[in-house]
């Protein structure tokens, strides 16, 4: 069934000078019930008559001859931008649709794989805490990489799902067996959680809890079948909004689907992965953020150990960063974590790029001066910045006709927590 997401929506109030020379302010709050007018996507919005006048030093316009009017058909409120008029418009926001791809195999939480210095605390894994290391304090215990991968899963999932339609697929499904054969690679045909917004709790229910151990997290490491059910959630979604796939492994994909036998399922690489992401950003314009746990710059050795045989994991995952159309700066292609804080850090990272700030005015301000900006409640006023390189808080004009704006430093990190945002074109001389 195709399925149709509601959109955040950015509330524009366009304050009108009235006859009397005095302000009407029709701001109203995304998603909420302002004078009347619900500003939900779809809704016909029904304008306010007002009686308004195009310029403060020329002659008021008879009533009814300006300001906003209804397209029956379509449900949408215009407005013309030569008049200084009162009406409510919704502009839409990008809402992207995010699925996550979470390796769940077995050297997630192995005794001799599995285990890291979550906290970054003993780099040379001497036992004893770096930041001292002359009163001999212990360093903290290890965790599970598959422990800090759900503890930041809980952490993005909470912190951006006001701003992004989220969902989930497992590689390989918890249906997967501890075994050298094909129990090892299923991943469900449907993703664990589908596409939707604030979805953040649904994630950390249909994933395995926190403390899970080798009775449930085990299996191969099937991530392309694991991009494929991804990209078939996201192919039902048909909401215009920008698509991307975010996935974390800890090793190099085996799994193939078209495997002859047990030693091609697990010792050989599937090149099928590189080919199934850069079709998707190739030809769908999905892109694919790549993050890696724990990634060793070295050769597999040939053995029976399940593990894509004389294969550098850190190579295929900086070819497939690159394939997928988000690499990163530099020779590190991917987002190279070794402990969760650097994970935690990645996700946010890629997190703030998926959420943009960057936000289209329709219809463009006639008075571009007496645009009012405020994020999530706080009021950054008609006073542009001067640059948006992050040492300063606030917003502004991004094209010579006035028609983007850009939010910066604390407004733009606000709006992409909050997804709320709201504008006021107000008049000269309207106070």
């Amino acid at each position: 069934m195709k399925r149709a997401l509601i959109s955040s929506l950015v509330a524009v109030g366009l304050v009108g000078c009235g006859d009397d020379g005095k302000s009407v302010d029709t701001t109203a709050s995304s998603n909420s019930m302002t004078g009347g007018i619900m500003t939900l996507p779809g809704t016909t919005v029904e304008p306010t008559t007002t009686t308004s006048a195009s310029d403060p030093t020329t002659e008021t316009v008879p009533t009814g001859t300006v300001g906003p009017t209804t397209d029956t058909e379509t449900g949408n409120t215009t407005f013309d931008p030569n008049d200084c008029g009162e009406a409510v418009v919704d502009i839409p926001v990008v809402t992207p649709n995010v699925m996550l791809v979470l390796d769940k195999s077995g050297s997630m939480v192995t005794p001799d794989k599995g285990y890291w210095d979550h906290d970054g605390d003993d780099a040379n894994d001497d036992g004893i805490q770096d930041a001292d290391p002359m009163m001999m304090a212990q360093a903290t215990p290890k965790i599970t990489r598959w422990k800090s991968l759900y503890s930041v899963v809980d952490f993005i999932t909470g912190t951006f799902q006001n701003s992004m339609n989220l969902g989930a697929v497992l590689f390989p499904s918890k249906m997967a067996a501890s075994a050298y054969n094909a129990t090892a690679c299923p991943v469900n045909m449907t993703p664990e959680v589908e596409i939707a917004p604030m979805n953040g709790q649904a994630i950390l229910n249909a994933i395995p809890g926190a403390d899970e151990t080798d009775a449930t997290i085990k299996g191969g490491t099937p991530a392309t079948k694991g991009v494929k059910a991804a990209l078939a959630e996201l192919a039902t979604i048909q909401d215009g909004q920008p698509q991307f796939i975010i996935l974390v492994t800890d090793g190099a994909a085996n799994c193939r689907e078209d495997a002859a036998n047990n030693s091609e399922l697990f010792e050989q690489y599937d090149d099928n992965l590189g080919m199934v992401v850069g079709d998707a950003f190739t030809n769908l314009s999905i892109p694919t953020y790549v993050v890696g746990i724990a990634i060793k710059d070295e050769t597999s050795p040939t053995a029976n150990d399940g593990n894509p045989d004389n294969t550098n994991a850190f190579g295929k995952l900086n070819e497939l960063a690159d394939i997928g159309g988000r690499p990163r700066d530099g020779d590190v292609k991917f987002y190279d974590t070794q402990n969760q804080v650097e994970l935690q850090m990645a996700l946010e990272e890629i997190s703030m790029q998926i959420l943009s700030c960057t936000i289209s005015l329709d219809p463009v301000p006639k008075y571009p001066d007496y645009v009012e900006v405020s994020v999530n409640g706080t009021m950054f006023g008609n006073t542009q910045v001067t640059t948006c390189d992050g040492s300063e808080n606030g917003w502004m004009f991004t094209t010579p006709d006035k028609n983007e704006i850009i939010l910066c430093g604390t407004a733009c990190s606000d709006f992409q927590m909050s997804g709320v945002l709201d504008a006021q074109y107000r008049c000269p001389n309207s106070g």
